[in-house]
């Protein structure tokens, strides 16, 4: 399972392996967060970018000082936590996606999207040392605004339609449209004709998060195909033409970008005349083009092994 996040599908920001619902019972499984990547996603963006879809100053200072740690903390919850957790029933032999068919992906990453946005205002996160006490609200604060605000942001992606087909982008809808129908942690509001979601309440929204990501586990634990298509249809999939379009005008005149990709540093080894690695060289092709050149070089053929005489 490879998080594509907010960056272009070709720089993954997160890697969660194996996939099997097995052996992830039986055995577990292995993260990996690629923080450089999203510590670039964060820097690539304009600074215009968080003051246009602020409500407020105070706001705009929570994401500025603790928007891209609050973020990064709770992708590696997605990916530990939220992934690597959950028992499916025997019923359905460990194949939840058979039963779940379409709806499959963007189910599991509402359900780990869901329990990282409850686990990081959980006091273990500063038990384990992993935020200090004195700024944890502060944090919880900033992500649960960031999050929100995604949901509006994303729009700019979707130019045509009024339909969003990509799991993850269905899945950051479906949790901020679902709070703010059933609880009051989210307000939609106006200002000089712009269109704002702003968190108002963090308690309120980690409540409704915790009554949400029970639904979704029973959904995906039982392979409720029927409540988890009326889910999706209901609060992830569809969205307001004019909203996306006020959206698309608003980040044009940012010039935000609707995707961001990264060119990764080529790696060379150097190796002394016995053949052993003694360093390893760095260069930065900073050519995209280039880049999926040479890795399609280096990795887009696999040669077959040539089977045994006899065999």
């Amino acid at each position: 399972m490879i998080e594509s996040g907010e960056a272009a599908p070709l720089t993954p920001i997160g890697i969660n392996l194996p996939n099997d619902q097995v052996i992830r019972e039986q055995y577990g499984s292995k993260s990996v967060s690629l923080s450089n990547v999203l510590e670039a996603y964060d820097k690539s963006q304009p600074a215009s970018f968080k003051r246009e879809f602020c409500w407020s100053p105070e706001e705009l200072a929570r994401a500025e000082r603790w928007g891209s740690f609050a973020s990064e903390t709770a992708t590696n919850l997605h990916e530990v936590v939220g992934h690597g957790s959950g028992v499916v029933a025997e019923r359905l032999r460990g194949n939840p996606q058979a039963a779940l068919q379409e709806h499959y992906s963007a189910i599991e990453e509402t359900r780990a999207d869901l329990v990282a946005l409850y686990f990081i205002a959980d006091p273990k996160m500063v038990e384990l040392a992993l935020i200090d006490a004195e700024h944890h609200d502060d944090v919880v604060r900033a992500e649960y605004e960031g999050f929100t605000r995604t949901a509006l942001v994303q729009l700019r992606r979707l130019r045509e339609g009024e339909t969003i087909e990509e799991d993850h982008m269905r899945n950051r809808q479906a949790i901020v449209h679902w709070l703010m129908a059933n609880t009051s942690a989210i307000e939609r509001r106006s200002r000089d004709g712009k269109t704002y979601y702003v968190m108002v309440d963090p308690v309120a929204f980690r409540e409704g998060v915790g009554r949400l990501v029970s639904e979704i586990q029973r959904i995906k634990s039982e392979g409720d195909y029927a409540a988890a298509g009326e889910f999706l249809e209901k609060y992830g999939i569809y969205f307001d033409p004019a909203l996306r379009d006020e959206i698309v005008a608003r980040t044009d005149a940012l010039n935000l970008a609707a995707y961001t990709a990264f060119v990764q540093p080529r790696l060379d080894a150097v190796v002394d005349a016995a053949g052993e690695i003694t360093d390893v060289r760095i260069s930065y092709p900073r050519d995209l083009m280039t880049q999926m050149l040479d890795y399609s070089a280096r990795n887009g053929y696999v040669p077959r092994p040539h089977a045994a005489a006899g065999c």
